[in-house]
């Protein structure tokens, strides 16, 4: 495992706009490509989009129901409401099918292939296709809050357009006059024979009135009820008298039967009255006579024969009076009872008089209600009359519609906002997708964030040079520009290499370096032969060594035949002198590999005659490179740079994807090697000094005047 820990000093960042700003000036010339060809497709669409044209009309809505005829007295008319929800129905009528289809009749649309196609139909699908178009392109809509509705239509032909919006409103206005005739025609035809059906019914009410009438003799039942009611009050006092009349002579009975005897003291007579002062004289003579003269006196017998024939008279006289209060009293009750039944009599009349007078006014009720009926009717109807044929819409025409003269689509201002638009989102996504396509590094930055180790160059890509620029580099040519141009931008990170490893000075702890790299491909034999010569070039012994036994790129570099290689030297076949070649451009020596190699030879770069070759040639020279194969592809080369003091790891600028140096930096920590630090290999110079932040060569215009 890679025992450094990975380092993001900006991970607090939610937007780095400096990383975005620098993706953009990298995918500068994408974005840009991108936003032509947007912007071309666009222009493209703009020429070939045909223009299309819109009418408008106003139309209002009356706030009020104003009729010719004056109508306050119909209590039916009421102010029209004019709220959103009517003015929203008004919008749907106008746009709905029956008022397109008059349209279509109108104009004759059916019949034009521009709304019907060139397709052969019936009569009838022709014009619900001609509908179907016009409502694709029809909109009616209201002015904010006020009541006016705006109709608008868009069409390729202007003069087309004008005249369907016109005449949608005039079909909209009129049929809404023909619906308000069709109403009242039909309004007037529902009055007419309601009419007819309350004549009847009044005719009869008033029949079945005057029938009762006479059949109950029922003149005027108001002055027939109140006779009755007077005769009913006479009757009772005549009663009251009669049965006050009734209880004295009944007393005066009662009192002459209760006491016999002394009855004839309780009758008033002035005969009995005289016949008792008689008496009582007589008696008064009789007993003053008998005392005086005794029983048997003439004068006493004579008084008695006379007092005797008074009281016969009394009693007679008694009689008489008896029997004339016993007349008195049954006379009295047949009067009482005579009172009674005539005013049983009054009362039953009066009782059939109020009930006939009941159905009487039931009666003149329903006639009266009928005959209200009757008269209302026949007031709508003359009223429903007299506004026939001034029927009026509820809408007026504020602005009729006119042929326009320049298209509202396309509008250039759209398409080139919208192009304009389309190219920036298009480039943005290109530019992201390179970004996320791109697992390689990018600036120093980046790599010693990601790995934790530090850059020691950024080796500039020789095809990307101003001047002297290589157009097919091979590590040969390449290594051969550094001796050519030793004070070019090239040379010089192969000094900061030697800076960064102290080669040279006292200091110098790393006397032997393994150079390998992730993948193929990645610069590391030329990375190899430069550093060798640019050392070799400062006075420093210097010593390449092939370590690659398959692919033997840096020995492939040299010309002639190669007498005896590394494996030779490792079997003991050669001694190190038979096997180094001297570089003559630049003094450095070289252990190539020869091209034929044993099967068996694999396992001889990672046995210990190797570290011994190591141990040998360190002691023997200033510097030794040890050019090794992939780290991923193979394992000997993890074995060689456990060998050396300090291994570097090239890394192909944008090229090498991260995970696979990180796999690579975990086999060289497993194989305890030490990692030195990472080449960044063939940068552009352009590209990064264009958007390299974070990077030396970002400011590479500036200080590329020291270069040579």
């Amino acid at each position: 495992m890679n025992p450094l820990v990975p380092v993001d000093q900006d991970s607090a960042k939610i937007i780095d706009f400096g990383a975005v700003l620098n993706a953009v000036r990298r995918r500068l010339v994408p974005i840009l490509i991108t936003m032509i060809i947007v912007l071309g497709l666009t222009a493209l669409s703009y020429k070939m989009v045909t223009p299309r044209y819109s009418a408008e009309g106003q139309v209002g809505i009356q706030r009020t129901n104003e009729e010719i005829v004056n109508a306050q007295e119909d209590q039916r008319v009421q102010p029209l409401t004019t709220d959103s929800s009517s003015v929203d129905t008004e919008v749907a009528q106008i746009l709905s099918p029956e008022t397109l289809g008059r349209v279509v009749d109108r104009l004759g649309l059916a019949k034009d292939p521009n709304f019907v196609g060139t397709d052969p139909l019936s009569p009838v699908d022709a014009r619900n296709a001609a509908i179907g178009a016009i409502a694709g392109g029809l909109t009616a809509t209201r002015d904010g809050t006020s009541y006016a509705i705006n109709v608008n239509y868009l069409s390729t032909d202007s003069v087309m357009a004008a005249k369907i919006v016109n005449t949608t409103i005039d079909e909209y206005l009129t049929r809404q006059q023909v619906e308000k005739r069709d109403e009242r025609n039909k309004e007037i035809a529902l009055l007419a024979s309601r009419i007819n059906e309350a004549r009847g019914q009044l005719q009869g009410a008033e029949t079945e009135v005057a029938r009762f009438r006479a059949a109950t003799n029922l003149v005027d039942i108001q002055n027939q009820s109140t006779n009755a009611q007077q005769s009913i009050a006479v009757l009772n006092q005549q009663l009251a008298d009669a049965q006050a009349q009734q209880a004295v002579a009944e007393a005066r009975n009662t009192a002459r039967s209760a006491n016999s005897a002394g009855a004839g003291s309780a009758v008033v007579s002035p005969v009995l009255q005289q016949l008792r002062t008689e008496e009582a004289t007589l008696s008064a003579q009789q007993a003053s006579l008998s005392e005086r003269y005794g029983d048997r006196h003439p004068q006493v017998l004579e008084t008695n024969q006379r007092l005797q024939e008074t009281r016969r008279q009394i009693a007679a006289e008694t009689a008489r009076v008896r029997q004339s209060l016993s007349a008195e009293a049954d006379v009295a009750r047949r009067r009482t009872s005579s009172i009674v039944s005539s005013l049983g009599a009054q009362k039953g009349q009066l009782l059939q008089g109020n009930a006939a007078s009941v159905r009487l006014a039931e009666l003149e009720r329903k006639a009266t209600t009928l005959k209200s009926l009757y008269e209302a009717l026949l007031e709508r109807y003359q009223q429903a009359i007299a506004r026939q044929g001034t029927e009026r819409s509820a809408g007026y025409v504020i602005a009729r519609a006119v042929a326009p003269t320049a298209p509202v689509s396309p509008k250039k201002v759209v398409f080139a906002g919208g192009g304009l638009l389309a190219a920036l989102l298009a480039a943005a996504m290109v530019a992201a997708g390179l970004e996320l396509a791109e697992n390689g590094f990018s600036t120093r930055r980046q790599v010693e964030r990601a790995l934790g180790l530090p850059v020691l160059a950024s080796v500039p890509d020789l095809r990307t040079l101003k001047r002297d620029r290589i157009k097919s580099p091979t590590p040969a040519t390449i290594s051969q520009h550094l001796i050519d141009h030793p004070g070019s931008v090239y040379s010089e990170s192969y000094r900061s290499i030697r800076t960064a490893l102290k080669v040279g000075r006292e200091e110098q702890a790393a006397r032997v370096v393994a150079i390998s790299s992730a993948l193929p491909a990645e610069g590391k034999t030329s990375t190899s032969f430069s550093l060798a010569r640019s050392s070799a070039l400062a006075g420093l012994s210097t010593v390449l060594v092939d370590c690659d036994l398959r692919r033997q790129a840096t020995s492939r570099q040299m010309e002639g035949a190669i007498q005896y290689g590394l494996a030779d030297l490792l079997r003991g076949e050669a001694t190190l002198d038979q096997v180094l070649v001297r570089d003559s451009a630049s003094g450095a020596f070289l252990l190539p590999q020869r091209p034929s190699t044993a099967e068996n030879d694999y396992d001889l770069i990672a046995s210990s005659a190797m570290q011994q070759l190591v141990d040998q040639l360190r002691e023997r020279f200033d510097l030794v490179i040890l050019d090794t194969a992939p780290l991923l592809a193979i394992a000997d080369s993890r074995a060689i740079a456990s060998m050396a003091d300090v291994a570097l790891v090239a890394v192909r600028w944008r090229k090498t994807p991260a995970p696979a140096v990180r796999l690579a930096l975990d086999h060289l920590a497993m194989a305890e090697a030490r990692i030195g630090g990472i080449i960044m290999t063939m940068v552009d110079l352009k590209a990064q000094s264009r958007a390299g932040a974070g990077d030396e060569l970002r400011y590479y215009k500036k200080y590329s005047s020291y270069y040579s």
